[in-house]
This record gives structure tokens, C-alpha cells and sequence, in this order.
């Protein structure tokens, strides 16, 4: 305002009282009575740069800044030493910026923000303002040393605290936007959007039920803040509120019903409560508003495959390096030189694991199919699993992973069935089985050992790896895995000799069942805690990596398993498999199966509800009692 401005002015005469009474008029805030005056002196005398000067001043407090930005000028052309005019053109840019901001015109923006911040350099408001614009263009690490030079001269300033909270979440350094956001709210507790900030923030330090509380705290300011509906919707499906998570979303779909991340977020609430095409329908419509999204294409590659749709399946699985979050950074090797189905005859293919040791154990099969194209195969794969792999056909050596053989070609384990146009059809997927083998003489060593051992040998998985490294992978553990507890009916099945097959947390939790401990407290889903851990053997300390855990599994004549990586290695091993499975059941068990396409000798036994395994493993005791008493091994 012009309150603010040294003004002062020069001469005498009617031109001096003219200018006392516009600047009277402007100070008042008449400024209609104002904008005559200096227009009648600038009219007078174009060459006053005092007045031209005012005339910009004005048309600022108007916010009609390209017109102050001309008077401003024309003022310094006249007088090029006028520090006011300096400092009232940098704020006439301030706010051609904010327009341009507003029309998404950010390169422009940003354009009238750095020549504001030449003519007055340290300016607070500029800098704020770039640091603005960059993370409007996605470069959070710009605006973060923007903000930090603004916030040094004007360390109050609330909104540019928040957007250094939220430059810091979009840089994942979640942590250290906590302290800005949280500032920024007790300088001004109506600014909603940095409440939204922080829990995104909490949030992704998995400091869920704290999170929680600042989404629907911004939702009680402004019901129809749809960011902050969306993600109390992503908190409660992670929370396990897959209802109250639909309504959430449900009810952004209703005021917009082109929202892509209400209809993204959807489609993986429908996945989870298992109902695939619900979850189709929705993803669909987010993709045919955003066809390039990874993450949308990601969330439908899940679905398209669940649903045996495999050609566009693969297709949009390879989005999965950019749209799924804990594999985003994880592509290795050299994208140019990856392998997209070119002739493979005498060249060097290398095949690397990507994910989880049942993803590898699982797709290792399709390297046959490479080496009868005529490559020379090697594989670049998890240390634990390197000697069993090099019993896989096809195999030519095996790495691990801190090592790479020379290559002509690479390809991702995960991506070689969509290089192959690997379709559904069983005797594809299935093919030679088995096609993973225990070395003869560690097989004979548990043979020996387990003879002493009488009924039929079954071995038992239970739990899956926690992955606490990712929210997500959480959820999926927390949903696939079971109580220990939970496993009394099938351990009161009679003329069995039961094996644990589990390792790391799950195994100590059995060894402390044994001293009569209860080291995670009661099953939350109301199984006693009570069972005859003494029918359980576990032999896992003696096993170092997967090639000793196929020699233990290859003497046993059924393994009744979760879905975890053991599953597959019963499976490839050519074992009979019985699978407890969730509800929302992982794609590559499909819809509505007792059997699998991928392992001839695996049979599924699945939850009829979200989170009821009582049916399931009451099935599979009622299963293995039946074979027990018909004296046979397991189909």
C-alpha cells in the first residue's frame, strides 16, 4: 500500500498541491478520486517520474500489475536510480506471477518471479514465490532451497512453511517435513491444506493412527477438501476399513465423478475386499482419463491378471517400475539394452530378480523357454537362492546380486512372460514339472533324518515376511498371514508327523510357544493361543538358504502353506501344495480356483470371507484327514 512507500515530492506550485491531494485520495484509499488526479499530472508532464512512479503504485493496489509494470518502468527509464521504483516493480512481478500461477501458466510465472528477484535480490516474497512454481513443476529439491532462503529472511511466513512440508514429502523425506508443517499450523490453524501435509507426512513414516486424525481434522474445516478424503481413504483400506474406506471415496466420486485418484484408490479398496470387477470397472474409467499413469496401470495390471486376462495384463505390468511404489528406483540395468523379444539366437541373455523370493521362484520356469530360442542364460538372483536356481533348465550360471556376467541382452525375471506371450493355458505354465531340484546328497542326509519320523510328513507355513518397509506390503502380510494358534485343527489331524518350514520372526514365535511363551499376546481374530506346539518339528537352523530348504521339503509328502515364497518352492519342487488363501487373493491364483495353472500339484483353500480362515483351514484338516485315512499321498 502506499502507506508503506517514501514518497516524497518536489517543486512548487499547483503541481505540488495536485499531487498532495491524489496522494490524500490514494493514502485514504479513494482511488477513483486518486486515479484522476495522477492521470491529469502524467497527462501534464510524462517526464515526472515521481508521478509516473504513483501511477504504478496505483495500478498495483488495483491488481492491474501489467500496467503498473509499464508505469514502473517508464519511472526508472527516467530515473534509473529510484530504489522505490525497484522495489514496487519486483511486487508488480509478485503478482503477474500469482496470475500466471493461476492459469497454469508456470514457466511464465516463473519468468516474472527471477527478473523481480534480480531487481531486488533476497527479496523474501520472490524467492517464496519460485520456490512456489518449482513445486508446482515437480522439483521439489529447487523449491525446498527456495523456500529455505525465503523462510531465512521471513521465518514466519506460514504458507511457505507448509510448502516446505510438502516439498519435503514429495522428496519422501518425510520426517523433516514434519517440523515446517506442524509450524506452519501453529502460525495459522486455518490453513488447512498444511493439516492435509502433515498427515501425508505421518503417514508415510507408517505413524498411521496419527495420520489419521489430521485428514479428517481438514475434512471437520472443509468437507469438500477431496485430497484429504482421499487419503483418509488410502489410511483406513491400509487400517483394514475397507467399508468405511469405499464410503469415503464413494462420496468424492459423487461431487466429481472424474476424480482419477477417488476412482484409482477405488478399484484397489474392490481388490482387496476381492471383488475384481468392481475393481476393473473403476480402474478402466481412471485410465481412459489418465492413459499414461503408472500407478493406475500398475493397479489394473494387478486386476487384468487376477482375471486371467493376461496379454493386456503383461502389457501393463511393466508399468510397475514407475506406479508401484516400492519397486519405483529398482530398474538395474541399462534400459536400451533391455530384451523385447529380438532374436535370441547366440546371444547372451541375462535374467535378474527383481522382487521377492517367490516371485523368482516362481518365473525362473520361463528360462527354458529363453535358452530353446537359442540364448546362453544367466541369472543375477537373491544370495539364498543362488544354488537352487542353478538346478532350474535352461540355466547357464547363476550371480548374485552384487556381480553381473558380460550380456547382450537383460530382461527382469517379472517381465519375461509378457517377452514370451505366456498365456493361461496350464501346459504352458505348468511345463516340465518339476523344473527346481534338491541336490541328491542333501536330500539323502534329510531322508535319513526324517525316517525316524512316522505318519505322513507335512509341512507347515503359517506367516509371511512383515516387508515393514512398506505400508502396502504390510497390509497384504497382515491379510495373507495367520495367528499360529489358528493351525489347531489341521495339528489335530492324527497320524502326522507336522514340520515347520517358516523362518525368521515366525520360527521364533514357535520356539517360544515351545517354552510355553506368548510373545505376540491373544489372536486378534479369537483362536486360543493353546495348542500342542510339541507336534510341531523345526529343523530351520540347520538350513542356510533355499537349496537346503528344497532338500528338507523334497522328503516331505505335503507342504499346507500361506501364500508365501515356500508355497512356490513345494510347487516347483514338483510337491504337493495346499495353499491357504486370503480372500482378496493374489492374481496369480486367479478367481474362484481350487486348483492352480501354475503348479500341477497345488490345491487352493480359500478364505469365503475377508479375514474368516476358519473354513479354510477346517477344509484343509478335514483334506489331510481324509488322506490319512485312505493311507495315501496327497493329490
Amino acid at each position: 500500500m502506499l502507506a508503506a512507500k517514501q514518497v516524497h515530492t518536489a517543486g512548487t506550485g499547483a503541481r505540488d498541491d495536485d499531487l498532495a491531494l491524489a496522494l490524500q485520495h490514494h493514502t485514504a484509499g479513494r482511488l477513483d478520486d486518486a486515479a484522476q488526479l495522477y492521470q491529469r499530472l502524467y497527462t501534464a508532464n510524462r517526464r515526472d517520474s515521481e508521478v509516473v512512479f504513483l501511477m504504478g503504485v496505483l495500478c498495483c493496489d488495483l491488481g492491474l500489475f501489467e500496467a503498473a509494470c509499464r508505469f514502473l518502468e517508464e519511472a526508472l527509464v527516467i530515473t534509473p536510480e529510484f530504489p522505490e521504483a525497484h522495489s514496487e516493480l519486483a511486487v508488480a512481478l509478485n503478482g503477474l506471477a500469482d496470475l500466471a500461477v493461476s492459469a497454469g501458466k508456470l514457466t511464465e510465472a516463473r519468468q516474472f518471479l527471477e527478473r523481480a528477484l534480480d531487481l531486488l535480490p533476497g527479496d523474501a516474497s520472490s524467492l517464496r514465490g519460485l520456490g512456489r512454481v518449482a513445486l508446482m513443476q515437480g522439483d521439489a529439491a529447487t523449491a525446498e532451497t527456495r523456500l529455505l532462503a525465503s523462510l531465512a529472511r521471513h521465518p514466519d511466513h506460514a504458507e511457505a512453511l507448509n510448502w516446505l512440508g510438502l516439498a519435503r514429502v514429495q522428496m519422501e523425506q518425510y520426517a523433516a517435513a514434519e517440523a515446517p508443517l506442524r509450524q506452519a499450523l501453529r502460525l495459522q490453524p486455518d490453513l488447512n491444506q498444511a493439516r492435509n501435509n502433515l498427515g501425508l507426512a505421518l503417514f508415510h513414516q507408517g505413524r498411521l493412527s496419527e495420520a489419521q486424525p489430521c485428514f479428517e481434522e481438514a475434512l471437520a474445516h472443509d468437507p469438500a477438501y477431496r485430497n484429504a478424503r482421499i487419503n483418509l481413504a488410502v489410511t483406513l483400506r491400509i487400517f483394514g476399513q475397507h467399508a468405511r474406506a469405499r464410503c469415503e471415496l464413494e462420496a468424492v466420486l459423487a461431487a466429481h465423478p472424474d476424480e482419477v485418484d477417488a476412482l484409482n484408490n477405488l478399484g484397489v479398496v474392490f481388490q482387496d475386499l476381492g471383488l475384481a470387477e468392481l475393481a476393473l470397472t473403476n480402474l478402466a474409467r481412471a485410465i481412459a482419463l489418465s492413459p499414461a499413469s503408472p500407478p493406475i496401470r500398475w493397479n489394473l495390471a494387478l486386476t487384468q491378471l487376477l482375471l486371467g486376462d493376461f496379454k493386456n495384463g503383461w502389457a501393463n505390468y511393466e508399468a510397475r517400475w514407475e506406479g508401484c511404489e516400492h519397486l519405483r528406483g529398482g530398474y538395474r540395468f541399462a534400459a536400451e539394452r533391455a530384451w523385447r523379444g529380438e532374436e535370441l539366437h547366440g546371444k547372451r541373455l541375462l535374467l535378474w530378480s527383481e522382487q521377492g523370493f517367490g516371485d523368482t521362484l516362481q518365473f525362473i520356469r520361463f528360462a527354458q523357454d529363453a535358452a530353446l530360442r537359442g540364448a546362453t542364460v544367466s541369472v543375477l538372483t537373491q544370495p539364498e537362492l543362488v544354488q537352487l536356481v542353478r538346478s532350474a533348465p535352461g540355466v547357464s550360471a547363476v550371480f548374485a546380486q552384487d556381480g553381473a556376467p558380460p550380456y547382450d541382452f537383460h530382461c527382469p525375471l517379472m517381465s519375461l512372460p509378457y517377452r514370451l506371450g505366456v498365456s493361461l493355458d496350464p501346459a504352458q505354465l505348468h511345463g516340465a514339472t518339476p523344473y527346481l531340484f534338491a541336490a541328491n546328497d542333501r536330500s539323502e542326509h534329510w531322508r535319513q533324518r526324517l525316517s525316524a519320523h512316522r505318519g505322513l510328513k507335512v509341512g507347515l507355513v503359517w506367516a509371511g515376511n512383515a516387508r515393514c518397509q512398506s505400508l502396502e506390503l504390510r497390509a497384504v502380510d497382515l491379510r495373507r498371514s495367520l495367528a499360529l494358534a489358528r493351525l489347531a485343527p489341521i495339528l489335530s489331524v492324527t497320524d502326522c508327523a507336522f514340520f515347520s518350514l517358516q523362518k525368521g520372526a515366525a520360527a521364533a514365535e514357535l520356539a517360544a510357544a515351545k517354552q510355553g511363551e506368548d510373545p505376540h499376546g491373544a489372536d486378534p481374530h479369537g483362536a486360543s493361543p493353546c495348542i500342542d506346539t510339541a507336534k510341531i518339528q523345526d529343523f530351520s537352523a540347520e538350513w542356510a538358504d533355499f537349496s537346503d530348504t528344497a532338500a528338507f521339503v523334497a522328503n516331505l509328502d505335503v507342504v499346507i502353506s500361506v501364500d508365501t515364497a515356500v508355497a512356490h518352492l513345494a510347487g516347483a519342487l514338483g510337491k504337493p501344495v495346499w495353499l491357504l488363501n486370503r480372500y482378496d487373493s493374489c492374481w496369480r491364483w486367479l478367481l474362484e480356483r481350487g486348483d492352480s495353472p501354475w503348479y500341477a500339484g497345488l490345491r487352493q483353500f480359500r478364505q469365503p470371507r475377508p479375514g474368516d480362515w476358519e473354513p479354510a483351514i477346517a477344509a484343509a484338516a478335514v483334506a489331510l484327514s481324509e488322506v490319512v485315512s485312505h493311507s495315501q499321498k496327497p493329490p
